[in-house]
């Protein structure tokens, strides 16, 4: 019969049959495998809400939620549950996002079977290692705590040198901390007429020949007391060395008992834990301050009642106690409820007969612990729902914060230069208004921002005195803030952000400020996401565009050389020839013209400082200007981010654009806007009604033109991110405008 106990693994994958076939060929590796599916994160995660599982197995690409993000919601309820990402789409990527997650293991689908074998394996590894860490762990933690808790000295000597002692031993060889006696010979402590006996009896014990069992001896302590003791000691495995372990009883006077006794009341009264002792009918004879504070009742009122009086009518008590009373130990979880309502929810543990007929519970308060689990869960609905508009789910999140944090005020914002834009808000009252805007100056996000953490102010005049001259503190009070940065392409958006006007005694906890992070990445994350769909639908606008183009502007002029080169064959007339060399110039024309707007409006990803004046010189060099000229309004040292390429390009077509549409000794001036410049010439000007028409594709007044002049500069302003405008210059020429450039 086989005893291993069964190994349940959760298989999650959105592809139709694959989670079912995993879970079958997993059951057929190993019997002891109990296989169920999900075909979703959501299903995995509700699947989870109501059975425990010992592996998840997980798909990464799904929709909605992907195999990292429903990790990450795993990890939140379940820290320490074995989590194999199981892939058919690996990267370098993919597998460094996965460790830094924490995934247990990463493996990637290959065709066949076999593939099912060394997963089978893995799941079995990362379970296995999982449960002898907890074993280990709970082993080590009850060793500690018993030997630690005994009242008598307990060590443990190697080669007759001290390697391990509990507080017990510290107080009777009279040392601050029990470390203190480590690497410590025996004999310092031992009087000197029987210093050799002990050394030769603990050589015998530590071989394992014979035990000591009640010896008589005189200790002495670091201060040089003579103390008369009790010994018992045996032979121990140490960290893979033969050791002693002593037991040393201190038989001076019942004094050392009575400070043990005082400890052990003190450590009971202390405890973060509530804890409290009931006799055979389960009612309670003592209980600590945590205790009182947990039920919330004065000691005298708890004292008397029983845990019965504070449990649901429909807990059966009675079935519940007899079995304590059989087994002598019982943990578990319980919702009581105090009496003025108030529900709690507790893990306890219970110890029968500490001492005869006294029966310890030790109880812990976990109701914050479900309150964030139900925090977590409101949250993952809201993000979840793909239907819902971004700015509801954002607003949704902040009000979600702002109940969770008490606190007035929770805004996503926009740090637009020195500019602070509300843009979504959640508060108490109509103060601040989505568009409002402030010096960034004046605000707190601004550290978040610089700093690029999250920053946390329980109290801004106690946590950050040197921040109290912002006009956030002056002028509108603000005197708590946690918040911190959104990130979109790498560069601070802004802020996702709370804060109140009242100051918090304490400060935000560890778990208050993990739930701004959440939000926070979430939103960065979805800004994100929206940015790059929308680079892909104009790219794919912009490709539609291209494929029109190509195909309209290109097909008359080669009908036009069909059309020649047949009469010419027919003829033999060289005009017609002639026809077929202007038609080629002009294909010519329109590829190179095509080309350039192609690569003009794709992704700028890298920029470079350039000094404007030197490029414009530079442009009007490798333009036919013929007798014209050109004024520079632009300190030389005026320095702008561009790709380069494409900014002598603009140059060139808007000089270029001058002389096709004015005279051969036109002026082109180029100065210097606030945030950009502009170039202007004193030609005949652009109609208010023909302003839109020059940027549409194959627009030209001239007759040769290939119209696409002026929407190659349309395309890489818009590329680098800028903004341009034509209006009429001052001398009556057209007038083009380029601002929003940063640096500018």
């Amino acid at each position: 019969m086989n005893s291993q106990p069964t190994i349940s693994v959760l298989c999650v994958d959105d592809e139709p049959g694959l989670a079912e076939l995993t879970a079958t060929f997993l059951e057929r590796f190993d019997s002891q495998f109990s296989a169920n599916t999900a075909v979703s994160a959501q299903g995995g995660l509700d699947y989870l809400d109501e059975n425990d599982v010992d592996c998840i197995v997980s798909d990464h690409d799904m929709p909605e939620m992907d195999g990292l993000a429903f990790l990450e919601a795993v990890r939140a309820t379940n820290p320490d549950l074995p989590f194999i990402l199981f892939t058919g789409r690996g990267s370098e990527e993919i597998a460094s996002d996965a460790i830094s997650a924490g995934v247990s293991d990463y493996m990637q689908k290959e065709s066949g079977n076999d593939q099912y074998t060394v997963l089978g394996q893995r799941i079995r590894n990362v379970v296995t290692r999982n449960r002898t860490s907890k074993e280990k762990l709970e082993a080590e933690t009850r060793a500690e705590t018993i030997l630690g808790a005994s009242p008598d000295a307990i060590l443990v000597s190697v080669g007759s040198e001290f390697v391990y002692a509990n507080l017990a031993a510290a107080d009777l060889y009279g040392v601050a901390e029990a470390a203190d006696l480590l690497g410590r010979q025996v004999g310092e402590f031992v009087h000197p007429d029987y210093r050799d006996d002990v050394d030769r009896q603990l050589q015998q014990v530590e071989s394992g020949e014979r035990y000591t069992d009640h010896i008589p001896r005189t200790l002495l302590t670091r201060g040089g007391a003579e103390i008369p003791v009790e010994v018992t000691a045996r032979h121990v495995g140490w960290e893979g060395e033969s050791g002693v372990v002593a037991i040393v009883r201190d038989l001076s006077t019942q004094e050392a008992h009575i400070r043990q006794q005082e400890r052990f009341e003190a450590s009971f009264q202390r405890a973060f834990d509530a804890m409290v002792i009931a006799d055979d009918d389960g009612q309670y004879i003592e209980a600590n301050q945590s205790a009182c504070d947990l039920f919330g009742l004065e000691k005298e009122d708890l004292l008397g009642r029983s845990i019965e009086d504070f449990l649901p009518e429909e807990f059966d008590f009675e079935a519940a106690w007899r079995q304590f009373e059989d087994t002598a130990v019982d943990r578990g979880t319980l919702q009581i409820i105090r009496d003025d309502g108030e529900q709690r929810v507790v893990e306890y543990a219970a110890t029968a007969n500490i001492v005869t007929g006294e029966h310890l519970s030790v109880l812990r308060d976990v109701t914050d612990r479900e309150d964030r689990e139900s925090v977590i869960r409101e949250m993952y609905n809201i993000i979840s729902n793909q239907d819902r508009p971004f700015e509801e789910q954002v607003r949704s999140l902040l009000e979600l914060g702002r109940q969770e944090f008490d606190v007035a005020y929770g805004t996503l914002s926009h740090i637009l230069g020195e500019d602070y834009i509300f843009e979504i808000i959640d508060a108490d009252d109509d103060t601040i208004q989505a568009g409002d805007v402030v010096p960034v100056s004046a605000t707190n996000c601004e550290i978040a921002a610089s700093t690029r953490k999250t920053l946390v102010l329980g109290d801004v005049a106690r946590d950050a005195p040197d921040e109290t001259d912002r006009a956030g503190y002056v002028d509108w009070g603000i005197a708590c803030y946690l918040g911190a940065p959104v990130f979109v392409d790498n560069e601070v958006y802004g802020t996702f952000c709370f804060y109140d006007t009242t100051p918090r005694e304490g400060q935000f906890s560890e778990w208050e400020v993990t739930l701004v992070d959440l939000m926070s990445r979430w939103v960065s994350y979805e800004l994100n996401r929206q940015r790059t769909t929308d680079r892909l639908k104009t790219q794919n606008e912009k490709l539609e565009q291209f494929s029109s183009l190509v195909s309209h502007d290109l097909r008359n002029p080669l009908n036009v050389l069909e059309g020649s080169i047949q009469l010419a064959e027919e003829t033999g007339d060289p005009s017609h020839f002639e026809r077929c060399h202007r038609s080629l110039d002009r294909m010519n024309t329109l590829i190179d013209d095509l080309l350039s707007l192609a690569r003009a409006g794709s992704i700028i990803d890298e920029t470079e400082p350039v000094v404007l004046a030197s490029l414009v010189e530079e442009c009007w060099q490798g333009v036919e200007v013929d007798q014209g000229t050109l004024q520079l309004e632009l300190d030389t040292t005026t320095v702008i981010q561009a790709d380069k390429s494409r900014l002598t390009q603009l140059l060139e077509n808007l000089i270029r654009n001058a002389f096709d549409h004015g005279s051969d000794d036109t002026t082109v001036t180029v100065g210097r806007l606030a945030n950009g410049f502009y170039i202007e010439d004193d030609g005949p000007g652009i109609p208010t009604d023909g302003r839109e028409k020059v940027f549409e594709s194959g627009y030209s007044t001239l007759e040769d033109g290939t119209g696409f002049g002026l929407v190659i500069v349309r395309e890489i302003v818009e590329a680098h991110g800028w903004r341009l405008r034509v209006i009429d210059a001052e001398t009556g020429g057209a007038r083009f405008e380029i601002t929003g450039i940063k640096g500018a």
